[in-house]
């Protein structure tokens, strides 16, 4: 029974090369679980973080490089023809660089995790917070890209030869890729530029209100009052106007919104409304009014199709007070203009004149 042949193969072969697989894969786990747990016991130990990140760059990694080594062993019980020793030999190729690119990039990643990056925890040195962790995704794109051209040029196959011949599918992949470079080089001029660093107010193209939270290679994401995080490509950013709201309350949050008057408003009445808007949000304890860029304003800015429309704004001592302190200003506001007789206006009037 273990002689019967399977596509020129012993029964028996490939249970041997199924049982190699397995205990080579089972050696794996034991190496990740029992070794590597033993060895990052003792690198606690020391003072030294050599070991620490040594551990931590090797530990999956090897455990990939054991189960090439079994993939190896189980293949050579097998015999499909020449196609197929060349067929795994690619395949052991592949995943030996895939695994020399693992351990790379493990490696400047844990440098930069280290040794860098406590650099940028120094106030005079807060410019790295924002270039670090574009930094670190960027050098690990490059070593991914070097090794995948590495990879390309071990098969055979001319690299030079091959980018050239492209045609058009280069240029179809040339036009896709723009995007991506766009916001690549927009990134770069928001770092070279320095219009905000991470953690200040700003406001983008008069729409997105918010703190920078991360500065990335392809977009920018910026955490608003609302408790959401808005992700804008960083071309945009690069290419329209961009306030800095910061100043020396870094915890502040600024809040801005219409209020929109019917139009049968008399014009003392819209004073009247404006006075008790301002008294209302001057009131609170919880609103800035010691910062002079960050003073409350409330201003009849506009006529729209429907409405005479308030423009209002202020800062607020700390973004945990943000939905509550909205929700009580709101409330006082809608309250007090509904006393003095003040109407807001619809979303549409619509009059009909007779005959």
């Amino acid at each position: 029974m273990l002689e019967y042949l399977i596509l020129g193969n012993a029964l028996k072969d490939y249970i041997i090369a199924f049982i190699i697989l397995a205990l080579f894969l089972g050696i794996g786990r034991l190496f990740s679980s029992l070794v590597v747990g033993i060895l990052r016991g003792l690198a606690k130990k020391t003072k030294t973080m050599v070991d620490d990140i040594l551990i931590d760059v090797l530990d999956k990694p090897i455990v990939f490089s054991i189960f090439i080594w079994g993939f190896s062993l189980a293949s050579s019980y097998l015999d499909f023809g020449l196609a197929w020793d060349r067929t795994v030999s690619h395949i052991i190729e592949v995943m030996v660089v895939i695994d020399i690119i693992w351990i790379l990039v493990n490696l400047v990643d844990s440098l930069m995790e280290h040794y860098l990056m406590p650099l940028t925890r120094r106030p005079e040195r807060r410019l790295n917070d924002q270039i670090m962790p574009f930094a670190r995704k960027f050098v690990k794109v490059v070593i991914i890209v070097i090794g995948l051209i590495f990879l390309i040029a071990r098969l055979g196959y001319d690299v030079t030869s091959l980018i050239a011949g492209l045609g058009i599918g280069g240029l179809a992949f040339a036009l896709a890729a723009q995007p991506l470079l766009t916001n690549l080089f927009g990134g770069l001029s928001i770092i070279a530029d320095k219009p905000f660093q991470i953690g200040d107010r700003v406001r983008v193209d008069q729409k997105y209100e918010g703190y920078v939270k991360e500065i990335g290679m392809r977009s920018t994401k910026i955490f608003t009052p609302d408790d959401t995080i808005i992700i804008i490509p960083n071309s945009i950013i690069a290419s329209t106007t961009v306030e800095n709201l910061s100043s020396t309350k870094e915890n502040s949050i600024r809040v801005v919104f219409d209020l929109r008057l019917s139009y049968n408003t008399p014009n003392a009445k819209v004073n009247e409304a404006v006075e008790i808007i301002k008294k209302i949000i001057l009131s609170h304890k919880e609103v800035v009014k010691d910062v002079k860029e960050l003073l409350p304003f409330v201003s009849f800015n506009k006529f729209t199709d429907s409405a005479l429309n308030l423009n209002i704004g202020y800062s607020l001592n700390s973004r945990s007070v943000n939905t509550r302190t909205k929700h009580e200003i709101n409330l006082a506001i809608k309250e007090q203009l509904e006393k003095a007789g003040i109407e807001f206006a619809p979303e549409q009037t619509i009059y009909l004149k007779k005959g």
